[in-house]
């Protein structure tokens, strides 16, 4: 029992990692709220947790080494509640812009670590079905997150930050079932623990280039074309939701049967899913886009960690872990300037043409995964022969 509840307890902190956008649907009732700041202000509400992200997210590994991983977490936990149920008691906006701040410093301090216990506490295919339910957790977790909030939202904006109350259960369960030593790298060349676990290898920047523009390509889906209102958006968004959590299933059977390729497929998923929201002109078929965006976003970001698990040491898993998850959000906290600048790099300036560059973007990008794919056992760590044996032994 201890060890599912423990299985639990990391599966869950992947909920977390995503829960700052959990109560975007507040913004137009805060916009009233608060007439005398303006809408650019208040809409950074939503994207200025990402900045403590992608400052935390790296230094939460030496947080680490000073107070244990199982402290970081725990830390973290606290933080995002804090700075999520802020809002709910206040109306100072500087108090409320301060809190989403800290919302996003506790998301920093837990994010790698919500991937990087799964690489070093589990192994073979036991590792293959935590990373898949990962994304399960992940995209169930902003669905039931984000419907909370917008049903809490009936009775006023506040309300909907009261969300983060499911916090506090969360930091009982990691305290009773998450073990102290917890994150802790025992390997056979001690040595290696000590010089080189914040080292990062240049395959690693591969990755995390990678993750860079998926992340930016992928963000901008919805409100680029015209077919429906906001509604219809939310809709889709929902289903984007419910897609993540379905590719958590189909990556750990792409990653039993064609590991070699998981990004490769991840990335085909998104290629077929920005062709049909190209040439969509309807909700339906721009449903079936996003659904697939979805899956390849599970599928991809779980091909990630489970790549730096064999492109590195073990004691590099969760500083290499970090970099990539980094990466991955500077992309998302980016991706408005970076469709501006291809719009401006070939002169067009149709809301269309995010898909069709998007396209043009994750098609390249497949190919080279592909023949990464092809040759991948050149990439390989060289001292995680054995791993790779259990895992060729499964397929």
């Amino acid at each position: 029992m201890r060890k599912i509840m423990t299985r639990f307890a990391i599966l869950i902190l992947s909920v977390f990692t995503v829960s700052a956008g959990a109560t975007a649907a507040t913004i137009p009732l805060m916009m009233k709220s608060f007439p005398n700041i303006s809408p650019t202000t208040i809409e950074l509400l939503m994207t200025i947790p990402s900045l403590g992200i992608i400052v935390f997210t790296p230094v939460s590994n030496w947080v680490a080494d000073l107070i244990s991983v199982k402290r970081t977490i725990m830390t973290g936990l606290v933080l995002i509640f804090l700075g999520g149920v802020i809002p709910a008691v206040t109306v100072n906006f500087l108090l409320i812009f301060v809190s989403r701040i800290i919302l996003g410093l506790g998301t920093g301090l837990l994010m790698s670590f919500s991937q990087s216990l799964i690489i070093q506490l589990y192994q073979g295919r036991e590792q293959q079905r935590m990373l898949g339910l990962s994304s399960v957790f992940q995209g169930l977790g902003m669905f039931i997150m984000t419907y909370a909030a917008g049903v809490l939202l009936n009775s006023g904006w506040q309300m909907s930050y009261w969300v983060y109350l499911i916090v506090l259960p969360i930091i009982l369960l990691v305290g009773v079932y998450v073990p102290k030593t917890v994150g802790k790298v025992t390997d056979s060349n001690q040595s290696e623990i000590v010089t080189d676990s914040k080292k990062i290898d240049s395959k690693i920047w591969i990755l995390a280039l990678f993750a860079f523009l998926f992340n930016a390509t992928f963000a901008l889906l919805v409100v680029s074309r015209n077919y429906g209102t906001a509604a219809d958006a939310s809709t889709l968004l929902g289903l984007m939701a419910f897609a993540m959590a379905a590719g958590g299933f189909v990556f750990m059977f792409v990653q039993k049967h064609w590991f070699k390729f998981t990004t490769a497929i991840g990335l085909g998923f998104a290629t077929i899913s920005f062709l049909i929201l190209t040439i969509s002109r309807s909700l339906m078929l721009s449903g079936i886009g996003v659904i697939l965006v979805g899956i390849s976003v599970s599928i991809f970001m779980a091909s990630m960690v489970a790549n730096i698990n064999r492109m590195t040491s073990a004691s590099q898993v969760a500083f290499s872990t970090s970099v990539v998850m980094t990466c991955a959000n500077v992309g998302t906290l980016l991706s408005p300037y970076f469709a501006k600048t291809l719009s401006n790099l070939f002169g067009n300036q149709e809301a269309g043409f995010t898909f069709e560059a998007g396209l043009i973007i994750f098609a390249i990008l497949f190919v080279i995964a592909t023949f990464v794919g092809m040759n991948y056992s050149k990439l390989e760590y060289k001292n995680s022969s054995d791993l790779s044996n259990n895992m060729n032994a499964q397929n």
